[in-house]
């Protein structure tokens, strides 16, 4: 409950905007408005329990900074289908406070749909369609995961005064990138892990670089054995690729004020 009571706490102010990761790939913005981001929050072990023939390789390292239900919010990204990005068993409750506005992609919208839940709060978004919303924009943005998600999205968020670029599971497909690099945020969210073709740390520092980026924020690594990840990648890396970007390598729970 520290997390909650230092989200709620948290005030930006004008101008100004707070993130916080909660893990694997989810994220929780706060504006100076006190709306509430989520991206891709992961709560629950429910990729374990969907995956039951990966063994270990999908359970849970660590526990999430707070439950599903803890905080209200309101917008919800989900930039795809896989469990740790769409978590099935903490939707509900992530929708229960009746106000959540979720903006997702086609498949998770028709699955969402499937489990009865509230289609009126429910967006389905399609790349290069700048949806605007009270204090920011959003842009879905190609990213490549393949043919294990071909509809997946990143997110480009706007608020005015600053850019943060989410970019989703992605491989080093430099020329499916193309949207985000010539936008160049102020700040990027990139994996790390290196698996199920996303990029390593190596492969985001260069990213980074290409950016333009300001900040950049790690994720997708140390939830689960298969995910793997080295953050040294980066932390070595960076300052040759991107040399004016800082590196803000968050514990799990913790967050900054841009």
């Amino acid at each position: 409950m520290d997390f909650v009571r230092n989200f709620v706490r948290t005030n930006p102010g004008e101008g100004h905007l707070a993130l916080f990761w909660l893990g694997q790939a989810g994220f929780l913005l706060k504006t100076a408005g006190g709306r509430a981001i989520a991206i891709d929050p992961y709560f629950t072990d429910s990729v374990m329990r969907t995956i039951p023939e990966e063994g270990l390789g999908f359970k849970r390292l660590n526990p999430p900074p707070c439950e599903a239900d803890d905080i209200n919010f309101d917008v919800l990204l989900i930039s795809h289908e896989h469990g740790d990005h769409f978590d099935v068993d903490a939707i509900e409750a992530m929708m229960a406070n009746g106000r959540t506005q979720v903006y997702t992609n086609a498949p998770v919208a028709a699955e969402m749909e499937k489990m009865g839940l509230d289609m009126a709060r429910v967006h389905v978004m399609r790349k290069g369609e700048r949806i605007l919303l009270d204090e920011f924009s959003i842009l879905p943005v190609d990213c490549d995961h393949g043919e294990l998600a071909p509809e997946a999205l990143g997110f480009v968020l706007d608020f005015g005064f600053t850019r943060v670029y989410y970019a989703g599971d992605t491989a080093p497909t430099w020329d499916r990138l193309r949207a985000p690099r010539e936008i160049r945020p102020e700040i990027a969210i990139l994996p790390i892990n290196g698996a199920f073709g996303n990029l390593d740390g190596l492969q985001a520092a260069e990213y980074a670089g290409m950016l333009g980026c300001k900040i950049c924020v790690p994720c997708h690594f140390w939830t689960f054995p298969l995910h793997h990840g080295d953050p040294q990648q980066i932390i070595d890396a960076l300052p040759k690729s991107a040399p004016d970007c800082e590196l803000r390598l968050l514990r799990q729970g913790e967050g900054f004020v841009y």
